[in-house]
């Protein structure tokens, strides 16, 4: 028996965890496919690892499927991993920074002082759990983190976002400043978050919320001031729009253009960009960054998995 590619498992393309969408042409080697048993396939999100069957319920193949799933343990992320080498931003006065290791930015970066004198906390709640969420979700979740901040008499820098040096993933963050370590642990465990950043001088450290330890040495940080927001698609100040390279010529090609533009409006959502302003992509396929329909049903590619295709488009094949 192949890989199942009928009508009931073409429509099991959505994982029910994040809601992450997988390709319209069918379940093959490039999809979320695990073999469970010769000839007995189920489906495991690389974005969150939630698990579906594939095969119609009461088959053969899904009554073998249902114990070897079960049976099966869930790969858990590297917590350490998944809160190191990210980036920094913030707004101070007006301009806007990063912290980062030096070698992350460019190297004609405006390196500045340490802005602080206190300790400071870096506390998202997006994704909470350590599972990727959906946008709308996510926005909402920051919402009501800051809602919850004016409880505290704390210096709060509310325009702050995390980000992967690659730009990869990023999440809205808040930046506290001067707040005891266990009063916002225990703030980012009502939100859900299993770590925290540590902000001292020239050091960046993830910090456990449930035990308080540190989950790694710390990462030598310097801080630079940006002359803008770059491009969240391209990582740099540029003069014109990014372009959506997909288009609306075959299936692979507009799923292509989709998976672009949900990325674009989720990078946006939490870093903002001076170059677009969330304005239409150029391409045949460009959108605005701030579709609410997207928003509606997208999961974010998150420190926790990167749920995203590879950067080269499909192209439509010509014949001679």
């Amino acid at each position: 028996m192949t890989v199942p590619s009928d009508s009931y498992a073409r429509r099991h393309k959505y994982c029910p965890g994040c809601d992450i969408f997988f390709s319209l042409v069918g379940l093959g080697a490039a999809e979320p496919i695990t073999e469970a048993d010769p000839g007995v396939y189920y489906a495991e999100c690389r974005h969150c690892r939630a698990r579906w069957h594939v095969h119609r319920p009461g088959t053969p193949e899904r009554e073998r499927a249902e114990p070897e799933v079960a049976k099966r343990p869930i790969e858990q992320p590297d917590m350490a991993a998944a809160w190191s080498g990210g980036v920094l931003r913030l707004t101070l006065d007006g301009h806007v920074h990063e912290a980062a290791a030096r070698a992350v930015l460019p190297k004609d970066a405006d390196i500045v002082a340490h802005p602080f004198t206190e300790g400071a906390h870096v506390l998202t709640a997006w994704n909470p759990g350590g599972r990727p969420g959906r946008l709308d979700e996510n926005l909402a979740t920051h919402a009501a983190l800051l809602a919850r901040l004016r409880d505290y008499d704390w210096h709060l820098l509310a325009e702050a976002a995390s980000r992967h040096p690659g730009f990869a993933w990023a999440e809205q963050s808040v930046v506290i400043v001067g707040a005891g370590e266990d009063q916002v642990t225990a703030l980012a465990r009502e939100f859900g978050q299993p770590a925290v950043l540590r902000w001292t001088p020239g050091l960046l450290t993830a910090i456990d919320t449930a035990t308080g330890a540190s989950l790694s040495p710390g990462e030598p940080v310097v801080v630079a001031r940006l002359p803008h927001r770059p491009c969240v698609m391209k990582g740099e100040v540029r003069d014109e729009v990014c372009r959506n390279p997909g288009g609306p010529w075959i299936s692979r090609a507009m799923q292509y253009a989709r998976d672009w533009s949900e990325r674009r409006t989720s990078l946006f959502a939490a870093l903002g960009c001076d170059t677009c302003l969330g304005g239409p992509a150029e391409g045949p396929m460009g959108k605005r960054a701030d579709s609410g329909r997207l928003q509606d049903r997208q999961a974010v590619p998150s420190r926790y998995g990167v749920g995203r295709r590879p950067d080269t488009p499909p192209r439509a094949s010509r014949k001679p």
